[in-house]
């Protein structure tokens, strides 16, 4: 059985202080990006308000997993390297943990419950999370009604994690990208990026809703087209703007040779994805003009980086 949400769950639960150092993000968590400005602003908002709410946590191994609160696990952690003094002063006799005895099934519902009401989950995050639940025996109808998540889109994540479970040996988590040159030494073998093998899939399951290619050729797709990132090394943002032009010409999916001419004209663009620090409203305006554009974000920064270096150079 599912059990009750954090609400009720949590009213009136004792808060146990626990050791920054035998606190772990849980296996359970189903967030795995860390926005660095996002923590850094909440190690701020700490160090003068303190901790507005506990930690949920479960045992696990020698210490405990963090199910609900990952981003106050960084922020705290950072705070303790940066501001030791206002730690020690706020939490020198541990942090405010509430502990609970959860399966995996429970855990997860659990951070993905808190997760979504916060809107704070990449769609990498939120559809594995489902995935996991459906895994571990949640029907659709199920996740649909205790995440209060629309049903077609429960089974469309399930649909499309299926298929990257068949390519699973190849597959590894979201990557930051290679080296800046292919020409270059070969970087460790990584694996294909798992999100943007993801959007490939969606992009194919969505066209075959449509009826534009043939039901069975999701599951073709996925196939070659990991092995295809495989061979040509592609990135994240290759890969979402090859997904992108296959939802622009899904007849690509007919045939491995046009997935593959696919492919290496995205590979001769040679994208090098990097992290940078982009002030907010600068961002905003970034997306809006992609919107107007209707073009990614990505696409979006490289048209303006180009306009703006040739009108730099005149």
């Amino acid at each position: 059985m599912f059990f009750r949400l954090r609400s009720e769950l949590c009213a009136m639960e004792p808060v146990t202080l626990i050791p920054l150092e035998r606190l772990i993000p849980s296996a359970a968590n189903v967030r795995m990006h860390i926005d660095p400005a996002r923590v850094r602003q909440l190690a701020e908002d700490i160090a003068m308000r303190g901790l507005l709410h506990p930690l949920i946590v479960r045992p696990e191994g020698a210490g405990y997993g963090v199910v609900c609160g990952r981003m106050r696990l960084e922020a705290l952690r950072l705070l303790q390297r940066e501001k030791p003094e206002d730690f020690e002063r706020l939490f020198g006799q541990g942090v405010p943990c509430v502990v609970k005895e959860l399966s995996d099934r429970e855990a997860i519902e659990l951070s993905l419950s808190e997760n979504l009401r916060q809107n704070t989950l990449t769609p990498e995050e939120r559809g594995r999370g489902i995935a996991r639940l459906h895994e571990l025996g949640a029907s659709p109808e199920e996740i649909s009604a205790r995440l209060l998540v629309e049903l077609e889109e429960v089974k469309r994540v399930i649909r499309v994690y299926s298929r990257l479970r068949e390519v699973a040996d190849r597959v590894a988590p979201s990557r930051a990208g290679r080296p800046p040159s292919r020409a270059a030494a070969p970087a460790p073998k990584r694996g294909v990026s798992r999100s943007g093998l993801m959007a490939v899939v969606a992009a194919a399951e969505k066209a075959a809703r449509r009826g534009e290619i043939p039901q069975d050729a999701p599951e073709r797709v996925a196939k070659v087209v990991a092995a295809l990132a495989e061979k040509y090394g592609l990135t994240t943002s290759e890969l979402q703007l090859l997904a992108r032009r296959l939802a622009e010409k899904p007849q690509v999916a007919a045939s491995e040779e046009a997935l593959e001419r696919l492919a290496r004209e995205v590979a001769k663009l040679d994208f090098v994805e990097v992290v940078v620090a982009v002030r907010r409203d600068l961002l905003d305006r970034v997306r809006e003009y992609a919107r107007s554009k209707n073009v990614t974000v990505d696409e979006a920064v490289n048209e303006l980086l180009e306009i703006a270096l040739r009108v730099a150079a005149a």
